[in-house]
């Protein structure tokens, strides 16, 4: 059996042509789509379950969450992206929330992203679509965390917010030019200075999902595509990594952006 290992970038200005033919070619010849989650019917679909995972019992000021010395730096991003009041949610969610919003504010659009195309492909073409995770098993890694850890991911949200823009677009250049080692390496250098998240969203995910593939790989027939952030592929723990712990071969067939095509040695 040969599943299509694929990195996507969840969000994309307008105008990168990303989708080439043998992009297209790999997946119209794969059985089954699979999607690290499905891609949400509306933007309000998740809600519930931020309102379920996210929500405080009591209000709680948001500059309380942070160092004093970060306080003019939360002022800024407040007076600049205009997030509603989050008092009422966990810190993670308003780092969450601060990125979505500065990454809004870069131009980047999470419904011109790679899992919109790749599913609305595979819906014309009458495949199924499946996921490796729901939306609620991604947020519960977040809110998991230890308050100590999710004050510092807004922190490095924070600290990352004026150079946004310049990251993303490198971001897209090294996917489009299938440089997954420096894409990973900018990817990871996130987590610097929070391993635990890094563990927990890269690590931990990525045997899961080897374990998954493995076995449905030995026990279904058939072609699979499956599409994961571009960071999942590249870097120590990788699912390219983890997939030849089990003896896969992954092989890479191009270049730009790069699939990765893994099958069961011989």
């Amino acid at each position: 059996a040969v599943t299509w290992l694929f990195g996507t970038i969840h969000t994309l200005p307008r105008g990168v042509d990303w989708f080439r033919p043998h992009v297209a070619q790999a997946l119209d010849a794969s059985d089954r789509l699979v999607m690290e989650t499905t891609v949400p019917d509306s933007p309000g679909a998740a809600l519930p379950v931020v309102m379920k995972l996210a929500r405080l019992p009591a209000a709680r000021p948001e500059e309380e969450r942070l160092p004093e010395s970060w306080r003019p730096a939360w002022q800024r991003a407040k007076e600049r992206l205009r997030p509603a009041s989050l008092e009422w949610y966990d810190t993670w969610y308003i780092a969450l929330t601060l990125s979505n919003l500065q990454d809004e504010a870069n131009g980047l659009d999470p419904r011109i992203g790679v899992e919109p195309v790749l599913s609305e492909r595979a819906r014309m073409r009458g495949k199924p679509i499946e996921a490796l995770e729901t939306i609620e098993q991604q947020l519960i890694y977040f809110d998991a965390l230890t308050e100590a850890d999710q004050q510092q991911l807004l922190m490095s949200t924070l600290a990352g917010l004026d150079t946004s823009k310049e990251f993303s677009q490198q971001l897209v250049a090294d996917w489009m030019g299938g440089r997954t080692d420096a894409l990973a390496a900018k990817v990871n250098e996130d987590f610097s200075q929070t391993p635990m998240l890094r563990r927990m969203l890269v690590e931990d995910r990525n045997q899961r999902w080897a374990a998954w593939i493995d076995n449905e790989m030995k026990t279904k027939p058939g072609k699979m595509f499956v599409a994961v952030g571009a960071g999942h592929l590249a870097g120590p723990g990788s699912l390219v990594t983890e997939m030849e712990k089990r003896g896969y071969q992954v092989q890479r067939v191009t270049a730009e952006p790069p699939p990765h095509k893994a099958k069961r040695r011989r």
